[in-house]
Parts: C-alpha cells; structure tokens; sequence
C-alpha cells in the first residue's frame, strides 16, 4: 500500500472517530466547502454535517472499516470504498447497521478533503 493509500485509509478512521466523538472541528477540517454527504437520511452539504455532527444526537459508538480499497483517479483525486459495520445510540437504545461507503477526496494545498461520501445500506 502506498502512502497516500495509507493516509487516505486513516483519513477515513479519522472521520468515523470524529463522528463517534461529535468533533465537527475535524469534519471542519477534512471536507471540502462543497462537500455533499448522501446516505439513507438524504444528502446534506458540509454547512448541515458539521453542527450535526458537533451536537452528536445519534452518535456512533462503534465503527469498522474492513475491505478497504483506494483508487488514485489522478496525482490529485482519490476513491475510497469499504464496508463499514456500526453501531449507531438512539433513543430507542443501540442499532446495529452495516453499509457499502464510497468517498471521493480532492488534494488541494497539500491537504486531501472529501468531496462526496456516500453510504449504502446493506
């Protein structure tokens, strides 16, 4: 694995972490201004993920990644897919959901930032 697939890989954990955590600083961070983010709730853009994700109401307490694969589309775009199995806290307790991700990152300035990351249920 190079080392850009190893750091877009950890990129990945990170955003998962951060979401387990509520830290909308590093989602701050690690999306692009344009970032749209779809999944089984919708599509919401980085100005609806970050205060979400900050207020943590349905955080994840459990999160893992398996089958990683990193595609570089050029010096400067990357994919990502995995499987992601997770653990989400409702009111109604703890559920169990697993999901096929895809997320596309951009390299600007020397810092890779996630443009679209997309979830689909299993």
């Amino acid at each position: 694995m190079s080392d850009v697939e190893k750091l877009l890989s950890a990129l990945e954990e990170e955003l998962w972490r951060a979401n387990r955590d509520g830290d909308g600083p590093a989602y701050d961070r690690l999306l692009r201004r344009d970032a749209l983010l779809v999944s089984r709730f919708g599509t919401a853009g980085k100005e609806q993920i970050v205060p979400l994700i900050e207020a943590n109401h349905n955080p994840f307490v459990r999160s893992e990644l398996s089958g990683q694969q990193v595609r570089l589309l050029s010096p400067d775009s990357a994919l990502v897919t995995y499987r992601v199995d997770y653990t989400a806290r409702t009111d109604q307790g703890d559920v169990d959901h697993a999901a096929l991700a895809t997320t596309v990152y951009s390299r600007e300035d020397d810092a890779w930032r996630v443009v679209l990351h997309q979830q689909t249920p299993l």
